[in-house]
């Protein structure tokens, strides 16, 4: 009889896991709690095509995700796009990928920007310093060989905006591997490329979904776990918060009242797994609770014209309550969208921040002001829809010296998996490394069962 798995979770993580295990043939049950696969690269309806609720697209050395779509007969639909990297500060755009926009960032002295471009090139040019770099910040780093005046008005403006008011204790490795990974999709020292899928990330998804069906797995969107069920010290089943309609489903409880499993993969947030398990043991937990997060909140507008020429632009203005905007149709071309602009307004945050608890007409009206400042022409009348999408766990942040206290991915409890975006690293989170974490998830459950 094939081992029957649970994985809970349909986000990268979640689905490449069931993926993986369906392929050698163990019986998958993957539950999402939302209605759509996907988790922050889950995607809407948008002129005929389809757009992710948060922005995404790979690096060139995104090789996990692009292999998986070779292997599922998408190698052709990954496109490779010139992108647009900006900084708004001092109301100025300034274009912010190469050495010489670094020069030509006059708000810096002489000797800071180039104490900032050499600082930044060696970074990048760093190899295995995870050790080295993960038991100092970034900002004192950056003070120490940037200086103080690239700190204020370069790095801690975007470090304040992404990581909130822990943006000094932050790892140098963070910024580290950033520094690499953005290198690494570089065509020469002044130009980036991009990969992205024709279709949006619904086309990865919707063929993960097929190959687990195929393979004779289940997905249940729309059915939230409330408990993993442990005996003995093992988990060995779930519970649902909508009991009557698992049943009605056909997930059908044993006379214990739960759905058994075999194994059982847990991809959700750390917070998300205490609340469905407090078996583990303190130790463990205090592990899963070193890492914090970072939630973010996505407000989406369809336009009738562009507000810049920029991709990806930074926003180092920290009077401006929110810190980037990304020009979707900068990117990926406005006839993908029926000649309709498209603009993320991206903010990270706490929850217990007023914008994370706006109404997607009080967001609107609290950034306008705001929007005017990057294109003074803007003017709400550009606006002929919006969307607005949060995430209570987004980014990670990770403590210094991480490497010692990340969680383990089989945890305590026997038969129970770990995987999610806490325990990726030193890289940070991404659908690439979601992917890649699915990979190793699915190995190591195969390992022991077929070690047994």
């Amino acid at each position: 009889m094939r081992a029957r798995i649970a994985i809970i979770g349909g986000g990268f993580a979640g689905l490449t896991a069931a993926y993986q295990l369906g392929k050698k043939g163990y019986q998958t049950f993957l539950f999402e709690q939302m209605e759509d696969l996907g988790g922050l690269a889950s995607t809407f309806a948008i002129e005929g095509t389809r757009l992710e609720r948060g922005y995404h697209h790979w690096f060139t050395n995104d090789t996990h995700a692009v292999d998986l779509m070779a292997e599922l007969g998408l190698g052709d639909r990954v496109i490779w796009i010139p992108s647009k990297t900006g900084l708004f500060y001092g109301g100025k755009i300034w274009n912010w990928v190469g050495p010489m926009d670094i020069m030509r960032f006059t708000p810096l002295p002489l000797v800071d920007r180039i104490r900032l471009g050499v600082t930044t090139y060696y970074l990048q040019s760093r190899r295995n310093k995870v050790a080295e770099y993960e038991q100092i910040t970034a900002a004192a780093w950056l003070k120490k060989y940037a200086g103080p005046q690239a700190w204020d008005k370069a790095w801690g403006p975007l470090f304040r905006g992404k990581f909130g008011a822990e943006a000094e204790n932050i790892p140098l490795v963070w910024l580290w591997y950033k520094s690499v990974l953005r290198l690494g999709s570089r065509k020469g020292l002044s130009k980036e490329v991009l990969g992205y899928p024709r279709g949006s990330f619904q086309v990865l998804i919707d063929a993960l979904h097929q190959a687990i069906l195929e393979s004779g797995g289940q997905v249940w969107a729309g059915t939230e776990v409330s408990r993993i069920v442990v005996a003995d010290g093992a988990a060995c089943g779930l519970r649902f918060q909508d009991e009557a309609k698992a049943r009605a489903q056909g997930l059908i409880p044993n006379d214990q009242g739960y759905l058994p499993f075999d194994r059982i993969v847990c991809t959700a947030p750390s917070f998300a797994t205490l609340r469905m398990v407090d078996d583990l043991p303190d130790w463990y937990v205090a592990k899963m609770q070193a890492a914090k997060y970072m939630a973010t909140v996505q407000l989406i507008l369809k336009l009738k014209q562009p507000v810049s020429r920029i991709y990806w632009m930074n926003i180092a203005d920290r009077s401006i309550p929110f810190v980037a905007t990304i020009e979707q149709t900068n990117y990926v071309p406005p006839e993908t969208y029926n000649g309709k602009r498209v603009l993320y307004i991206s903010n990270y945050l706490d929850q217990s921040s007023p914008y994370y608890q706006m109404s997607p007409d009080e967001l609107f009206d609290a950034y306008l002001p705001h929007l005017l400042k990057i294109n003074p022409s803007f003017s709400p009348d550009w606006v002929e829809e919006r969307w607005h999408f949060r995430a209570a766990a987004a980014q990670p942040i990770v403590p210094l010296g991480y490497s010692k206290v990340i969680p383990e991915y089989r945890t305590p409890l026997r038969n129970l998996y770990l995987a999610n975006t806490t325990q990726i690293y030193p890289e940070d989170r991404g659908t690439n490394y979601s992917v890649r974490l699915g990979q190793v998830i699915a190995r190591l459950v195969d390992e022991d069962i077929q070690g047994h």
